[in-house]
């Protein structure tokens, strides 16, 4: 079975899909739409709308926010172990996978199937009326931003992350904008793949309306979140500052208070919510859900590591998202990851938050020479999960080190742990290992997943990453 981008865009040609999931309250009562042709997909405000919604339905796959995009590289790190009887991307989580791995094919295949959905709204050209404009140019922004966001998650997996090479030449993906079967693209590279996520994200915000905004949708802020997390990664802190700046000064959104934390990640939207993925009861992935790979309930694949445990300060609230489990002991310890708690249907997926947010201006300033706000940024996260915490007054390199380190247990297992190591140039070491890969040095070729061999079968303008 060959899939590869252009097939994925051949089938998104012919059926045109977007089924009924939920994807914030503007969608709820969103009825199904029945496959249409290309040519009829798009006529009418509506069907923008509908569009739009077959994109957020593609997010929700396990191959992507769903399950797989965010353990894969939550596995790959130092955060994670695996458990006795772990058999569900254990290959990446050793260091094993192949060009033959079904997770590797199954994201690449979604994520450029997310592209190709959102291409179908922003190339539809299609007169509306004034009375609906607005309408239109959301709907139009939320299909910019999405696009950004699935070339950033496939150059982010798929190929070594920006800065690996001085000039950012080395391959990324193929950037794709337009339908056309019959292309066969090559891989762009890095740099020029950063340069249309940034081109798209700074289009779609000006379109981007919502008020007030609905985290289960992208807004003007989401876009701008995603933009100050690409800019931190590009290593523009000027950038960074200033989107997450905008975002944190929107009075859109407020942290969550210490003693409502923990239940927070279990009731659904919070106050600091920018985007997530939610899903419903009767959009649940069932046993492939994300927070089923690490709960007793579900597979229970996966243990938090005691190198991460350690980083935690005792009477943090944050060490309370995990729950004493005496069925495991010995090496594996005895707690589970319990930040997905629900055991009826699936949690929502976070994908922007406004403690991330801080954290990125915390560095952004402290790179820029701005220590004295880094240190206020990094002190209320710190302070948030444990009031009693001293104001963080380290400056140089020790203040990075410190804002790594409140990155790093504000955002577990939310499948950032393994970037932030890649971006600055880390080496995995594993201290209480249970795998059979302990420590991978940097630079490394397994740091990246392979390029599906089905893709390289049907397309024989790509080319594999080293190493695979």
């Amino acid at each position: 079975m060959k899939k590869n981008i252009n097939k994925y865009a051949r089938i998104l040609s012919l059926l045109l899909i977007f089924l009924a999931t939920s994807c914030g309250k503007d969608f709820l009562d969103l009825n199904p739409y029945q496959s249409v042709a290309l040519g009829d997909a798009i006529k009418e405000i509506d069907d923008y709308k509908a569009a739009v919604y077959g994109i957020y339905s593609g997010l929700q796959s396990s191959n992507y926010y769903g399950r797989y995009f965010v353990l894969v590289p939550d596995v790959m790190s130092d955060d994670v172990k695996q458990n006795a009887q772990a058999n569900r991307a254990r290959d990446f989580s050793d260091y094993q996978a192949t060009a033959l791995d079904g997770i590797a094919l199954g994201m690449w295949g979604i994520m450029y199937d997310v592209i190709n959905r959102a291409n179908v709204v922003i190339n539809a050209e299609v007169e509306v009326t004034p009375a609906v404009q607005d309408q239109k140019d959301e709907y139009v922004g939320e299909a910019y931003a999405l696009r950004a966001l699935a070339h950033f998650d496939l150059v982010r997996m798929f190929a070594q992350h920006y800065g690996f090479t001085s000039d950012n030449s080395h391959p990324g993906v193929a950037v794709v904008t337009v339908f056309d079967q019959n292309s066969k693209p090559v891989r762009n590279t890095v740099a020029e793949v950063y340069q249309q996520i940034i081109s798209d994200l700074q289009t779609a915000i000006p379109l981007l309306k919502i008020e007030p905004p609905s985290a289960g949708r992208i807004s003007k802020e989401a876009a701008q979140a995603l933009l100050a997390r690409v800019a931190l990664y590009m290593g523009n802190f000027q950038m960074a500052e200033q989107m997450a700046s905008a975002v944190i000064s929107s009075g859109n959104y407020s942290l969550v208070s210490t003693d409502q934390y923990v239940d927070s990640w279990s009731q659904g939207l919070s106050s600091e919510s920018i985007f997530e993925v939610i899903f419903r009861q009767d959009d649940d992935n069932g046993s492939d859900a994300l927070g089923r790979m690490y709960i007793p309930e579900g597979y229970g694949d996966y243990l938090p590591s005691a190198d991460l445990l350690s980083a935690i300060p005792e009477g943090d609230v944050r060490g309370q998202l995990f729950k004493t489990d005496e069925t495991i002991g010995g090496v594996y310890g005895n707690l589970r990851v319990n930040k997905y708690p629900n055991t009826q249907y699936q949690n929502n997926t976070p994908v922007l938050r406004l403690s991330e947010m801080y954290l990125i201006r915390a560095e952004a300033r402290a790179m820029l020479g701005d220590e004295t706000g880094a240190q206020a940024d990094v002190t209320t996260i710190r302070q948030r999960g444990l009031p009693s915490a001293e104001a963080v007054t380290a400056t140089g390199q020790t203040l990075l080190d410190e804002i790594e380190k409140e990155k790093r247990i504000e955002l577990m297992f939310e499948g950032q742990r393994l970037w932030e190591l890649m971006r600055h140039k880390q080496s995995l070491v594993r201290t209480d290992c249970t795998n059979l890969v302990c420590d991978v040095a940097y630079p490394n070729n397994r740091f990246v997943a392979p390029i599906p061999q089905a893709e390289l079968d049907a397309n024989a303008n790509m080319n594999q990453n080293p190493g695979y």
